[in-house]
């Protein structure tokens, strides 16, 4: 299975994550990541876009349209 992180809207929360823009992760790890990026202060949601694939959408707002 893969997952991938996704900034919001485009934003650019690199330098604050360490993580880049559509980056893959490893899937067994995505629970851990999810819960480092939350303890920085934003907010993440898990959305599976296939069977495969899994998406972790990061913002520092709440999801909306912009």
């Amino acid at each position: 299975m893969k997952a991938t992180i996704y900034y919001w809207a485009l934003q650019n929360f690199e330098e604050k994550t360490g993580y880049k823009h559509n980056q893959e992760i490893p899937f067994e790890k995505i629970f851990e990541i999810q819960a480092f990026i939350f303890g920085l202060g934003l907010n993440t949601m898990l959305y599976h876009s296939s069977d495969e694939s899994v998406v972790l959408f990061v913002d520092d707002r709440r999801f909306t349209q912009r």
